[in-house]
Order: structure tokens, then C-alpha cells, then sequence
């Protein structure tokens, strides 16, 4: 659990903008190949707040001392949002535009 911590505390806004939109871009694929397409969009905009809010959080639920989050919270989620959504948004929009040519 230390080394969790230890983890998520050593994560900047750049390390942690790039393992979102890299979970982002994984998960929102997987959630287009298995729900419908009408909720493709929606996968774009949910999962990287989701993973965003959540990996910022997430060290305070694991013991940190949550005092200095609160200042930082709209920047970190925001800019972690930001980094996960832009290439969900663009994969959304391939694969919508790879589906109208398959028919």
C-alpha cells in the first residue's frame, strides 16, 4: 500500500496526463467494441473524468493528507481530463468514421 502511495505522490501533471489518456484511449475501445455506438460520445467524455478524478483522489484515500488537494484539484483533474479525452474523442470519431465505410 506504501508503494501506491509512494507511486501516485510521484505522478507530475505530465506523467499523470499521459497514463490517463493512455487508459483512456484502452478503455474507451473497449467500451465502443462492446456497448452500442449511440453511447460511444458518452464513453468519451465519462471515462477520462472518471480515471481523472479518481487517480487524483486516490492518494488521499490511501492515507495522504488531503489538505493541499482541494487547492490543486481543478488544475490536476482538469489537465488529466483534458490529456484523456482529446485522443478518446479523436479514436470516437475513427471509429465512427471506419464504421460508415464498412457499410
Amino acid at each position: 500500500m506504501h508503494r501506491v502511495l509512494v507511486f501516485l505522490r510521484s505522478l507530475s501533471l505530465g506523467t499523470g496526463a499521459i497514463l490517463v489518456a493512455v487508459a483512456s484511449v484502452i478503455i474507451v475501445w473497449l467500451m465502443c467494441s462492446k456497448a452500442p455506438p449511440r453511447f460511444r460520445f458518452l464513453w468519451a467524455i465519462a471515462v477520462p473524468i472518471a480515471l481523472s478524478y479518481c487517480l487524483y483522489w486516490l492518494p488521499v484515500c490511501l492515507g495522504a493528507d488531503p489538505s493541499e488537494y482541494h487547492a490543486w484539484e481543478l488544475i490536476g483533474v482538469g489537465a488529466w481530463f483534458v490529456a484523456g479525452f482529446v485522443p478518446s474523442i479523436i479514436l470516437v470519431l475513427y471509429l465512427r468514421m471506419r464504421s460508415r465505410r464498412l457499410f
